[in-house]
């Protein structure tokens, strides 16, 4: 899997950026528990304030790991799976590359 493939160098980038925060990591992981949440939702239960969530869905959604829609008055997140497949892949394919290096390199030493 090349990045010309799938995500350009930056988008990936962005991807990884998003996720390299525990609470946006969180927010993740609680949208993977449903289809759609509210801000309401995600602040249940958390010691973080309604902005500072807001803020993380925001960097979110400019990364395209979550989706928006209207629902009256309120504002529902959706995980966009796609988005977080790709970075794997990405991961996967790196870490294929870094496999077969060691291989080699082990046989050399052998």
């Amino acid at each position: 899997m090349s990045l010309s493939q799938h995500q350009s160098s930056t988008e990936l980038a962005n991807t990884f950026s998003a996720l390299g925060d525990n609470r946006r990591l969180a927010i993740v992981e609680r949208l993977k528990e449903t289809d759609t949440m509210s801000i309401t939702s995600l602040c249940e239960g958390v010691d973080v304030s309604r902005q500072a969530i807001s803020k993380h869905l925001k960097v979110l959604a400019d990364a395209k790991i979550v989706s928006t829609e209207k629902a009256g008055r309120e504002t529902l997140y959706k995980l966009e799976p796609a988005r977080l497949e790709e970075a794997n892949d990405y991961l996967v394919h790196v870490g294929a590359k870094w496999e077969l290096a060691l291989q080699r390199l082990k046989s050399r030493l052998e």
